[in-house]
């Protein structure tokens, strides 16, 4: 596989050259996002990060605390013909849980064609392939909380009411993966307030092999600007699944019957107040599995960046989180870095970010070996070093 890939990179210079010389209606869209860098521990081991081993997802804060190699870089090529506007998109990323990689972990995450313009409804977009849909995330701990992705067909952008219709059949068959069938209606964009917008997420599940189950959820998501007429904009997630579906609208275990019931609440603010930006998070879960067990979860925490010149900022992240299951002791992880960093611009979001970064760890013997490194094994705490690099364009 990566003998194919690395030919296909060498042709990749002379293939976008033949394009752009075919005209502009042919230029090609390239975007992407890649993080990297080294690191080491006090523990005279590889470079260790920390997060628990149970709960709800969303819980692990990332700054000074990835230790993997992962980039996604995606080309678009858009066309325009009797009044149709169509595009065919490639996404391929590498995922590596190491700081270098060896050239395993190539995959293609989305592959699809999408048009728009068609007489029978021109305000829809029409695709088919492999597509990330409606993906809500909280940067500071890399989760996506609702996230419709998978091989599938549909149709979005129906106006109806105050809002905008969506439809999707997604379809998984892989190998080593149960097959399944899942359905997503979303409703977008609803005006619901000065500065609001309210989103609602439908979704259906079954599993399509013997055991396999039904499920469904629903997510409720509010985006504010400007909240109260302050800096801050706000993202609330109200989340329900039941069965096979996922708290993200997505899969869930497709054998997972009626007993396995989850919530999840999500509060995120982010703001930027002259040379002071950040984002900030708390969770709250209850998440039942198909023997009946249920874990709590709660997090809080946040990341803040402090402008000291337009082209360098102190940041500095503190997360704490964790979980309880049924007749269980409640694990607890806290986790505090200080990362100097160098950035195109002084705001929180500004990209790339080179940083240098210290991370401290504590934990309760509860969680267990946070690291999953055998070093660890009987450890609390910990302090990692490193560089890294975060880059999306």
């Amino acid at each position: 596989m990566t003998q194919h890939y690395t030919r296909a990179l060498k042709r990749l210079p002379l293939a976008l050259a033949l394009l752009g010389a075919s005209g502009t209606s042919l230029a090609v869209d390239w975007t992407g996002y890649f993080r990297a860098g080294p690191g080491l521990t006090s523990n005279a081991t590889s470079r260790a990060c920390y997060g628990l081993n149970g709960g709800s997802s969303g819980m692990k804060y990332r700054l000074g605390n990835e230790c993997d190699f992962y980039g996604e870089f995606q080309l678009s090529q858009g066309f325009k013909k009797d009044g149709i506007d169509y595009k065919v998109t490639l996404m391929t990323d590498h995922y590596t849980a190491a700081t270098d990689t060896n050239g395993d972990g190539l995959k293609i995450a989305q592959m699809f064609a999408e048009a728009k313009g068609f007489d029978i409804a021109p305000e829809a977009t029409f695709w088919i392939g492999k597509e990330r849909g409606r993906r809500g995330d909280v940067h500071i701990v890399d989760t996506y909380f609702t996230e419709m992705v998978g091989v599938g067909a549909g149709a979005k952008g129906f106006k109806v009411g105050p809002g905008a219709l969506g439809v999707a059949y997604y379809k998984t068959e892989a190998s080593a993966v149960l097959p399944g069938h899942r359905g997503n209606i979303e409703w977008v964009g609803i005006d619901s307030n000065p500065g609001g917008k309210l989103n609602v997420f439908a979704t259906v599940t079954k599993g399509q092999f013997a055991g396999g189950t039904k499920g469904a959820g629903l997510a409720i998501r509010h985006d504010q600007e400007k909240l109260l007429g302050s800096s801050l904009n706000n993202t609330l997630w109200l989340q329900y699944a039941q069965g096979s579906a996922g708290l993200n609208s997505n899969f869930g275990d497709l054998t997972a019957g009626s007993k396995a019931k989850s919530y999840r609440i999500v509060e995120s603010i982010n703001w930027q107040q002259g040379p002071f930006g950040g984002q900030a998070l708390i969770l709250l879960a209850r998440e039942k599995n198909k023997q009946g067990i249920s874990t709590k979860s709660f997090s809080v925490g946040g990341r803040a960046s402090y402008a000291l010149s337009r082209h360098f900022k102190m940041v500095g992240e503190l997360g704490v989180s964790q979980y309880k299951p049924d007749n269980g002791q409640t694990a607890r992880l806290t986790k505090l870095t200080i990362a100097p960093t160098l950035s195109v611009g002084s705001d929180f979001f500004s990209r790339p970010e080179f940083r240098l970064y210290a991370t401290m760890a504590k934990w309760n013997k509860a969680a267990g070996n946070v690291t999953g490194q055998a070093a660890f094994d009987d450890k609390t705490s910990g302090n990692s070093f490193g560089a890294q690099v975060e880059w999306w364009f």
